[in-house]
């Protein structure tokens, strides 16, 4: 009886590692939107976007839109139009 639940125990492990794989994690990151208006300054046009390049150009009009960079003074990144 004790082989018996021992191979139970190592088939029910083996089963759990291999049934259930983790959620993914989400790369999308959403950002405001903003244009450059001159070096140096950006503003914001309060539209959501994505960081990932999905070749969908987030846009305001005709002009892309960029990331504002962390200490707020320039935005030097395109971004994407968030797929839905």
């Amino acid at each position: 009886m004790r082989p018996a639940l021992m191979l139970s125990a190592f088939g029910l492990a083996i089963f759990s590692a291999f049934a259930f794989k983790p959620a993914e994690k989400s790369t999308l990151a959403v950002h405001k939107g903003y244009i450059q208006t001159s070096p140096g300054n950006c503003e914001n046009k309060m539209i959501d976007c994505q960081d990932v390049d999905n070749g969908q150009p987030c846009l305001f009009g005709a002009v892309q839109l960029r990331r504002l960079n962390a200490s707020g003074t320039s935005c030097p990144t395109l971004l994407w139009k968030i797929d839905q």
